[in-house]
């Protein structure tokens, strides 16, 4: 219950674990289980939160790469929108009439512009023209 409420670390103490002086501790991230001796439980917990912490935002940051389709057309946006969902990077002219439109047809939009955007040679998915903008869509769920 408590992993599903996005508590990081379960502390287990069972009769066997008090007579030994230890505790067992469940990691939400991995699922792996340790023993640890009493005295060592304080020092051990902000490395360990530390580390869950890391693996977390590692597993975000792959999960993104791997959600992120670049597309050049808007038949390459809609298929994918369709069938792949995640991510979706393109070149957008900036207005909000064609914002609106794609919002319309497909139920995805804007999501950041990316601080790394390269709008070189880049062109609107939707209108042609020269893009303002790279930019990530998506659909909210």
């Amino acid at each position: 219950e408590w992993e599903m409420k996005g508590v990081p670390i379960r502390l287990e103490v069972g009769p066997k674990d008090i007579e030994k002086h230890q505790v067992v501790i469940a990691r939400r991230d991995t699922g792996e289980k340790q023993f640890v001796k009493k005295e060592d439980i304080v020092s051990l917990i902000p490395n360990l939160l530390d580390s869950i912490q890391n693996n977390l935002f590692e597993q975000a940051k792959q999960f993104r790469l791997n959600n992120t389709h670049t597309v050049s057309t808007y038949a390459d946006f809609k298929e994918v929108i369709k069938n792949k969902g995640g991510f979706i990077r393109c070149g957008w002219d900036g207005s909000a009439e064609t914002e609106t439109a794609i919002k319309n047809e497909t139920k995805a939009t804007i999501r950041v512009i990316p601080f790394d955007e390269n709008t070189k040679g880049l062109n609107c998915i939707f209108s042609g023209k020269p893009a303002k903008h790279e930019v990530i869509f998506a659909k909210a769920y």
